[in-house]
């Protein structure tokens, strides 16, 4: 009994003792540990090109909002969103929201042909193979369309979402998207680093 004792007290002892430095950090220990932090949400960068060879990176969309869409021409649930998107395209786009539409699978020809048959009001983006693993693995693995993804002003992901978000369908999720789309709108561009 007095060894279970002596080792509680020893215990309590060890947590006090280990809980009660301070934790101290210098000037560049702190700008450091806030880069590796500030970039926990930050969203992956890529470039892609549309089927108008136009071409877009996400890091240069600094000070907008993005809505990155992984899709599919053959997906069915992809096509049933585009209305909706082209709807919070238009209503938000002069505030500096930007849609993104990543085709998943198809080419530039396989995107102009859909773009005859669907009106899409966003920009509709390809890449080889080989990219587009990359970018959905660095995306935390999108392995069903449609996968989206909300890019704050800052470059964190603030909202993600693997499904369709219809208004009718699922009206919770489609609120929730247009209420994170309002505020990071609202969001004044990132101060600097205060030292």
């Amino acid at each position: 009994m007095l060894k279970f004792i002596i080792v509680g007290v020893m215990g309590v002892l060890g947590f006090i003792l280990l809980f009660s430095q301070e934790l101290k950090l210098n000037l560049s220990q702190k700008k450091a540990l806030n880069k590796v932090l500030g970039d926990i949400n930050k969203a992956p960068d890529f470039t892609l090109k549309t089927m108008h060879d136009s071409v877009y990176t996400l890091s240069e969309l600094e000070d907008k909002v993005v809505l990155i869409n992984f899709w599919a021409t053959w997906c069915g649930p992809c096509r049933m969103e585009i209305p909706e998107f082209n709807e919070m395209h238009n209503k938000y786009h002069e505030q500096g929201f930007v849609i993104l539409g990543i085709s998943v699978s198809d080419n530039k020809k396989q995107l102009k042909n859909f773009a005859k048959s669907f009106a899409v009001d966003y920009p509709l983006l390809y890449g080889g193979t080989r990219e587009m693993n990359k970018i959905m693995k660095d995306y935390g693995g999108v392995y069903a369309v449609p996968s989206s993804f909300l890019v704050g002003k800052n470059g964190s992901i603030v909202w993600s979402y693997p499904g369709a978000i219809l208004k009718n369908y699922d009206p919770q999720t489609f609120a929730t998207l247009l209420y994170e789309i309002e505020k990071e709108l609202k969001v004044e561009s990132a101060d600097p680093v205060e030292e």
